[in-house]
């Protein structure tokens, strides 16, 4: 929740869908989107009852106000199963140090929680200007009404860009804005710069990634030999990476490929690989 200025939202909104992210990349962990949570209305609901809407066991819940160049944060981790806070903190973080909040969050949480966590490839400093221009960019796109609003988060982006040419997720997110609106030349011209500078970082989970979304762009452009080399290449570090949600989500991608092609039965062989996975996950 946002507690500062009605300007400030978007850090809050930002900072909580990357923090999903963070978490939900961390193994076999099942974890409702932001998009689920908004649809419930989460305010209006207690935690026994949020608890049984979304198939959770624990919550996560935080404020952030933003006070001149002072983050004041707090946050609280609640189990519905014993019903009381597991968790509970309060700190204070300069603007500089923006980047490390939803990591240091994310960190706090699986910790508590005993979740394992491993990475691939070394943490990347980000520049804090450069970040704050991609949060802002974020909550502008989801917020959009009117192709201006496109536009405009598509400036902050490359601005974010411009600053930070290692904000990988600013540059994959420009990319979904011209694959949603069906720009898939321009989507993959960026997916792909993407991927090569994933593979110079060694970031096995950005390759994965960025093959994934290359896939999409072929598929929709009805390539489906090229969106298969890539989905099955995507799906190969996924499995090297042990995303069990990456895994299940690349087996669905071929499916839909095998049944758009009119290959019923190689298509439900996938979707059945894929349920299983999410059956799984708790999904």
């Amino acid at each position: 929740d946002n507690k500062g200025a009605e300007e400030d939202e978007f850090y809050a909104y930002g900072i909580s869908a990357d923090l999903i992210s963070n978490v939900v990349s961390a193994g076999l962990i099942r974890v409702a989107s932001l998009n689920d949570i908004e649809k419930l209305e989460y305010k209006t609901l207690d935690n026994s009852e949020l608890s049984k809407k979304l198939f959770i066991r624990y919550i996560a819940q935080g404020s952030i106000w933003k006070k001149d160049s002072i983050f004041q944060l707090s946050m609280e981790l609640y189990d519905t199963k014993t019903q009381r806070v597991t968790w509970s903190e309060r700190w204070e973080k300069n603007w500089d140090e923006l980047t490390t909040i939803k990591d240091e969050l994310a960190d706090k949480i699986l910790d508590k929680l005993k979740v394992d966590t491993k990475t691939d490839a070394p943490t990347q400093a980000i520049n804090t200007e450069a970040y704050e221009y991609y949060l802002r960019a974020d909550y502008i796109y989801y917020k959009r009404e009117t192709m201006k609003d496109i536009a405009i988060s598509r400036g902050l982006y490359r601005k974010a860009i411009e600053l930070d040419d290692n904000l990988i997720e600013a540059k994959t997110s420009l990319g979904w804005t011209y694959s949603e609106t069906g720009d898939y030349d321009k989507a993959m011209e960026i997916y792909t710069s993407v991927l090569k500078q994933a593979e110079e970082l060694g970031d096995k989970s950005g390759i994965g990634a960025s093959l994934n979304s290359i896939g999409v762009a072929y598929h929709n452009k009805g390539d489906h030999e090229k969106a298969m080399d890539y989905y099955e290449r995507s799906l190969k570090i996924k499995e090297e990476l042990g995303d069990k949600r990456g895994i299940g989500a690349s087996l669905k991608s071929i499916g839909d490929l095998y049944s758009n092609k009119g290959d019923s039965a190689k298509a439900l062989d996938y979707y059945d690989k894929s349920r299983k996975i999410k059956e799984e996950l708790g999904e």
